[in-house]
């Protein structure tokens, strides 16, 4: 690759470096009668501009050719600007789309006019294919994935602010009307105006509603209900929001010449501080031949005068989708979790990131058992970091999953099992049980996650989770992280925790590794911990998830043929190992309910 003298100042492009591989690109073209133009080569940027020639053309077709900073290992982009394609073409920048955009597609080793020459012809088959109609000839030669409009103006938007609408919409009937867009301020570093909008209703000029109501399950605290218009054209290729605007303004012109009062209404109530205009369209969300889906693109423009008629220039705001079905299409195990209850005792280490991804699966409702609050320090080893500062852990977690999970219904209970009292006057005559509470979400839960760390809770918890038949998984680090365990025990298990237990005595089965060194009060605390970060905790509590899953999916997850998992993170001597897990299965124990038979 050269010598290290030559990676500085203006030797830093890749044909100064390697001179010889620009003479072999060029002596490409010319091997296929292409004589390139050089457009720009300056700056590690290398831009051609060729004439070529395509078999069945009139005209040879113009390609300008972009070479990767980073050639030959990036991919080069070819435009031809002169030309619309149906599909893989940018609508934009007229960029081909000559390879997928998964990695590992492009071969570094393939000289730049013979890929062109390759994939052009590809390309062009494909689409004289689609063209006459030939679509199982056209799916042999392209990717078959759909190619919707809205990604090629995602750059174009402003920082931070997003507009979510439900995916399995339908395009409305008519041509315009109101836009009902639920507002909330979001804090960016980037943008002091970014905001989050939720379209919750289409309507008509006249204020009748379109198809379903949208809406997430839970609402930011300032959120505020902004009535904007949308009007259904297909969008020009451009991303300028000025222009953009202008044709919106242009075809609701049009539409007002057979509607002038229905887009006069639409226009007025579209007045504010904060103005939003949708633009509508049909949307390629399926492989095929029809555009069977909803894009949207989205127009706001801040007023800094109350009366809003002074409106600042227009910025484009992209959308996505954020339906249930959009949020879980990537995971399709979540439909079988969705209706499913999961109870998580300890939300410290190891539960607070096993409930959160949970919640971030699909679980239909997490609830969070725990006592304690949020430390600095605890921040080494949990997901949430200043914000939880001082708080419960579990109205931590409960407040987080609600904001950024809304389909997960999220509860706790800062409650410390097992608590003793001494001081009879601090009962009430009317309390009830004090283990009513925990007794009703073991009933109604389809796994319990026992993260307490405390040997006494877990052989409660276990106990009680076999006697009303729920399945009980626990999970814990062993101080300083050198190893740790997952096991669970389903109701109709032969063996229980408590076997694991004896067997763990007779040695049986291994216990996990223990370093009796890692352990550490921290200043101000009055009871040890053992020392560990999340980095390592987390394989704990991943395991624990997987396991969860499993039980919850109804089969759509296998959940493994193990009851006990045990985890090592180091050697005997300290020094760290890839983490091993080893699993074995834990039989009734003679002294438990093995006793008898």
């Amino acid at each position: 690759m050269g010598k290290r003298d030559k990676l500085g100042g203006a030797d830093q492009a890749w044909w100064a470096i390697w001179p010889e591989m620009l003479d072999a690109e060029l002596a490409a073209y010319a091997r296929l009668g292409v004589s390139p133009r050089t457009v720009h080569k300056a700056n590690g940027i290398l831009i051609l501009e060729a004439d070529w020639p395509v078999n069945g053309w009139s005209a040879s077709m113009l390609l300008r050719i972009g070479y990767s900073p980073l050639h030959p290992f990036v991919r080069p982009a070819v435009a031809a600007p002169n030309e619309t394609f149906e599909r893989h073409q940018s609508p934009l920048s007229h960029e081909l789309c000559l390879l997928t955009q998964e990695s590992g597609q492009w071969d570094s080793t393939q000289l730049v006019a013979d890929f062109i020459q390759e994939q052009l012809k590809q390309l062009l088959d494909a689409l004289t294919a689609r063209k006459a109609g030939r679509f199982d000839e056209a799916a042999k030669l392209e990717e078959q994935a759909a190619d919707p409009l809205m990604p090629y103006f995602a750059g174009a938007c402003e920082d931070d602010s997003v507009i979510l609408f439900d995916g399995q919409g339908t395009l409305p009937p008519a041509g315009h009307g109101l836009l009902e867009v639920v507002c909330s301020g979001r804090f960016s570093a980037a943008n002091d105006a970014a905001f989050e909008g939720v379209v919750r209703h289409l309507k008509t000029s006249s204020g009748s509603i379109i198809g379903k109501r949208f809406g997430l399950p839970t609402e930011p605290k300032d959120a505020q209900v902004i009535t904007g218009r949308w009007v259904k054209m297909t969008p020009p290729a451009t991303t300028n929001p000025q222009e953009l605007l202008k044709a919106a303004e242009a075809e609701l012109a049009r539409q007002a010449v057979m509607q002038p009062a229905s887009v006069r209404k639409v226009n007025n109530a579209a007045r504010g501080l904060l103005s939003i205009t949708g633009v509508v369209f049909p949307e390629e969300v399926n492989y095929g031949s029809q555009k069977t889906g909803m894009g949207w693109l989205f127009l706001v423009a801040r007023s800094a005068l109350a009366d809003g008629m002074t409106a600042g220039p227009p910025r484009l705001v992209r959308g996505e989708r954020a339906g249930k079905e959009d949020v879980f299409s990537r995971l399709p195990v979540a439909r079988a979790l969705s209706n499913k209850k999961a109870v998580v005792v300890g939300a410290g280490a190891i539960g607070s990131f096993a409930g959160l991804e949970l919640a971030r699966a699909g679980v239909g409702e997490v609830t969070f058992i725990d006592y304690d609050t949020v430390q600095p320090g605890n921040s080494l080893r949990w997901p949430l970091g200043r914000s939880a500062w001082g708080r419960g852990k579990g109205s931590g977690l409960a407040n987080f999953i609600a904001e950024n999970y809304p389909w997960t219904k999220v509860n706790f209970v800062p409650a410390r099992l097992g608590e003793t009292l001494t001081d009879p006057t601090a009962l009430q005559p009317d309390d009830v049980h004090v283990l009513s509470l925990m007794f009703d979400l073991l009933r109604e839960a389809h796994v319990v996650v026992d993260a307490s760390a405390s040997t006494e809770v877990q052989l409660a918890i276990a106990h009680y989770c076999r006697q009303v038949g729920v399945p009980y998984v626990v999970g814990y680090a062993t101080h300083g992280v050198a190893g740790g365990l997952v096991a669970r025990f389903l109701p109709g298990d032969e063996g229980c925790f408590v076997c694991l237990n004896e067997h763990w005595k007779d040695g049986c089965i291994p216990q996990p590794r223990v370093d009796d060194e890692g352990v550490v009060i921290p200043v101000g605390c009055n009871a040890p911990t053992f020392t560990g970060g999340g980095f390592d905790l987390q394989e704990v509590s991943l395991e624990i998830v997987r396991t969860a899953v499993g039980l919850l999916s109804d089969g759509k997850y296998d959940p493994g043929a193990w009851s006990v998992a045990l985890l090592t993170l180091r050697n005997k001597d300290g020094s760290r190992i890839l983490p091993r897990w080893e699993a074995h299965r834990c039989p009734p124990h003679p002294k438990c309910c093995g006793a008898g038979r």
